[in-house]
């Protein structure tokens, strides 16, 4: 590819209006700078020798030229292959319907003829009553069997979500408006998308329509309900629990070590029970958890091995310092239940003498309290004591004041962090960790509806609470480490901590396991180190879900009108002419028409919607030159 525009560079001007001849069939107008000729031939030797647009791309420009061309409106972001359309509309063309189903739980998706089948009937014989409006039913099927309609993370919706944002879809009809959300924020966000993209929503039990605002206000009290519904039932989960463990119930989950499960009580494991004795006693004699998991290691002595009543075998696994932790604080050993901060009285016998447990709670506060003064606790940044390379080495926090301004910093070994990057980086990570559910429920592994539609709910309030008040007490549950590596930063949660703080539950007792992986689960974040002018080093963030931004309007329509006038000066128009025609000045019309030689993955991008945000219309035409070779123009874009 670069061969063909290093050619290019070595022909003088005469040349190159030459070669446009060649390629174009027609000369080039009198007054056509050098730049020019480079760029529009640059980009026909790129294409030939790569990739022009792909066929969407491709349909999708010239039918946004033709609307242009027509006088049609673009500004409203939309694809130019939707039309305005909306339940009773009378319209010819054909309006492509879209039928998504939800179900909370998984339980009887099995059967023939299940609840999300039901409610795909309604709407199909919904759709068959439209006909007359030329409702026609496409045939993807987006159904999300077993997720909470409480959250965004459900595999059918992104897939809905993506095929509007494509323009193949015109109106989404679901059986009841809390099928499609529960949340009014999710909701509100669903709602701008339709109409950015000028997409209807049907309910076929609520006559509702979103194009108008006596819809909006119906469906907004229709949501509200639904959310109040949902909190509810989460509310009434959390206080069957507290009820029951106050009497000292089991509640379910995989055994703790030392225990088996008969008619939902506790019972001792006789083979396990010197497992767990020799575990208490050899911490007091060590005095060090991670001695004693490297002790456990070398003996063989491994976690409870558990088969879980849908058959997945769970634990078996090399104790980890978490695993290992919870063990020795959990109180089921000497016969009571923990819920939350109290502790009660259990059904069960304990297995551990009270003397024996008491010193061994004794000395995890002594070691707790020298970890506390040795990371400085009250420290205000959140990664103090969790942040360290790929060598091991932590990062210390250091801080620094220019003029009324504070600057706080992570200081390596070889590299030193913007302390308010990474911490926001982390945090958003965790956030979109919290509130995706099939992460989340293959990591609780429980098999209770009821429960896991709870925790869901509990791990969704997590998220919105780490997004507004994000405390280093919060992270330090939910972390081990973060390590930053020059191309990722790798974010090593707490699988314990993450079952104590949105079940309210002892981690052991509910039983999560580590999967014999010590720093539990990893949430990997592709990163870009670049050095500074003094001397520091800067994260930059590649997620696209950070980095990208909505269609942009302006820009569809500048580049439109690239490729109009672009072909203007094919057939012989200079700038000047333009320019006359347009009322604007050349220099204007030279820096838009260089917008129709952007390479054709920053134009699909465009199309999409997933450009940089910085990647307006401005910002494009203020450029002193645009790169001919494409590598240069996604480098200097940022689409690297």
């Amino acid at each position: 590819m670069s061969a063909g525009v290093s050619k290019l560079r070595r022909l003088d001007k005469a040349q190159l209006r030459c070669r446009w001849r060649q390629t174009f069939g027609s000369a080039p107008p009198a007054r056509l700078s050098q730049d020019m000729l480079l760029l529009a031939l640059g980009w026909q030797a790129q294409t030939k020798s790569g990739r022009g647009y792909n066929r969407e791309t491709r349909d999708y420009l010239s039918r946004l030229i033709a609307d242009f061309k027509a006088g049609k409106d673009l500004m409203s972001g939309a694809s130019p292959v939707q039309s305005n359309l909306g339940p009773g509309m009378n319209n010819s063309r054909r309006r492509r319907c879209a039928i998504y189903t939800r179900k909370s739980t998984s339980e009887g998706l099995e059967q023939d003829f299940n609840s999300l089948d039901a409610q795909r009937a309604s709407c199909e014989a919904y759709i068959q009553s439209q006909t007359q409006e030329n409702w026609t039913l496409l045939p993807t099927q987006y159904d999300d069997g077993g997720f909470s309609g409480g959250s965004m993370e459900r595999p059918a919706l992104k897939t809905l979500i993506g095929d509007i944002e494509k323009g193949r879809i015109d109106i989404v009809v679901v059986y009841k408006v809390d099928r499609l959300t529960r949340s009014l924020t999710d909701f509100a966000r669903l709602v701008e998308l339709f109409d950015a993209k000028q997409v209807s929503f049907v309910s076929v039990t609520q006559a509702f329509n979103t194009t108008t605002s006596m819809g909006r206000l119906t469906l907004n009290v229709l949501l509200s309900f639904a959310q109040f519904e949902c909190e509810v039932t989460a509310e009434r989960i959390r206080d069957k629990f507290r009820a029951s463990k106050e009497k000292g119930m089991w509640m379910g989950g995989r055994p703790p070590l030392g225990y088996d499960i008969k008619d939902r009580h506790l019972i001792i494991n006789a083979e396990e029970v010197d497992r767990v004795k020799h575990i208490f006693e050899r911490y007091l004699a060590l005095g060090s958890v991670l001695k004693l998991s490297q002790e456990l290691k070398s003996q063989n002595i491994h976690s409870k091995y558990w088969v879980t009543q849908a058959g997945k075998e769970t634990g078996g696994n090399p104790f980890t310092r978490g695993a290992l932790y919870s063990l020795l604080q959990n109180p089921i050993y000497i016969g009571k239940i923990r819920h939350k901060e109290l502790i009660h009285e259990g059904q069960h016998d304990g297995i551990i003498p009270q003397a024996l447990w008491q010193e061994v709670q004794k000395l995890l506060k002594t070691n707790r309290v020298g970890r506390a003064n040795a990371t400085n606790a009250k420290s205000p940044s959140l990664l103090t004591g969790m942040l360290e390379d790929p060598h091991g080495n932590r990062f210390k926090p250091s801080h620094c004041k220019k003029g009324n301004r504070h600057y706080r910093y992570y200081i390596g070994a070889d590299m030193s962090l913007p302390a308010h990057g990474i911490e926001m980086l982390v945090i958003d990570e965790l956030v979109a960790f919290l509130e995706n559910q099939s992460t989340i429920t293959g990591l609780l592994q429980n098999d209770n509806a009821s429960d896991l539609e709870a925790m869901l709910a509990v791990a969704h309030t997590t998220a919105e609470q780490l997004k507004s008040n994000s405390k280093r007490c919060v992270l330090k549950s939910l972390l081990n480490k973060v390590v930053v590596a020059p191309e990722q930063l790798d974010i090593h949660v707490n699988l314990h901590g993450l079952r104590e703080m949105i079940c309210n539950d002892d981690p052991e007792e509910s039983g999560v396991d580590t999967v014999g992986d010590e720093d539990g689960h990893i949430i990997t974040h592709r990163i870009h180190l670049k050095r500074s002018s003094h001397g520091k080093r800067i994260i930059l963030g590649r997620d696209k879900n950070n980095k990208r931004g909505k269609v942009d309007p302006s820009l569809l329509k500048s580049i439109a009108r690239a490729h109009i006038w672009f072909d203007e000066l094919k057939a012989g128009c200079s700038y000047k002419d333009i320019a006359v025609r347009e009322n604007i000045d050349q220099r204007h019309v030279a820096r838009t028409i260089r917008l129709a030689f952007l390479a054709p993955d920053i134009v699909e991008s465009i199309f999409n919607g997933n450009a940089p945000k910085n990647l307006t219309v401005d910002y494009l035409l203020r450029l002193p030159e645009l790169p001919v070779e494409w590598p240069s123009q996604r480098e200097l874009l940022q689409f690297v």
